[in-house]
């Protein structure tokens, strides 16, 4: 059996072409860009034989209207999302320099790339100590030792930036590579550990 591609006209142009009633097909789901949860417009939508997967292309509902690819299932079930949903937004209170780099760590997550997004977990605590008063050029555990130390010195906060030390050290100096659980952990850790930082010290 061919695959069937369906196309769903967005403007009267189109509609023209189609000589058929335009009737919206919407579907809900987290936008990989802006990170809101919408019901994002399905432009096009396919179903691929033998397994009987939807795969629709859709458009968020943001200004950027970046487009979005959702397979499912066929009871629905929602399989696969590229880009990924993006679970973690900056805040403008935080040095722009590591916004910048936070973002890029969940672009990166967003890909299904957790190695690298734990990485740059790793590479946020470093920077953030030196931007509080350390020198460059350390370990990365002394980079722990003085955040949790000098910085955010109460027991709950220590405890969760000192898991970072074991997630991705192997993958930083063997080939080895960090899961989706893993990866999301450090971003939890790096995104509380800045808030706690520089956003709720000025709220």
């Amino acid at each position: 059996m061919a695959t069937r591609i369906e196309f769903y006209p967005i403007d009267a142009d189109e509609l023209l072409a189609f000589q058929r009633p335009l009737i919206p097909r919407c579907v809900r789901f987290c936008c990989g860009t802006c990170g809101d949860s919408t019901n994002g417009r399905i432009v096009a939508a396919m179903k691929r034989e033998p397994d009987g997967a939807r795969i629709a292309w859709t458009l968020c509902a943001c200004p950027a209207e970046e487009p979005t690819i959702l397979i499912q299932s066929p009871d629905g079930r929602l399989v696969h999302q590229l880009p990924g949903p993006r679970e973690f937004r900056t805040d403008e209170k935080w040095p722009d320099e590591l916004g910048q780099l936070f973002n890029e760590g969940v672009t990166c997550f967003a890909a299904g790339a957790f190695t690298a997004s734990s990485m740059i977990s790793r590479k946020l605590l470093m920077v953030c100590a030196c931007n509080e008063g350390d020198t460059d050029g350390k370990s990365f555990a002394s980079y722990v030792n003085f955040i949790t130390h000098n910085v955010l010195n109460y027991p709950k906060a220590r405890d969760a930036i000192d898991k970072i030390r074991d997630i991705g050290n192997d993958a930083n100096h063997d080939v080895a590579f960090v899961n989706e659980g893993d990866a999301r952990l450090s971003l939890q850790i790096v995104y509380y550990m800045l808030n706690s930082i520089y956003s709720l010290p000025s709220s």
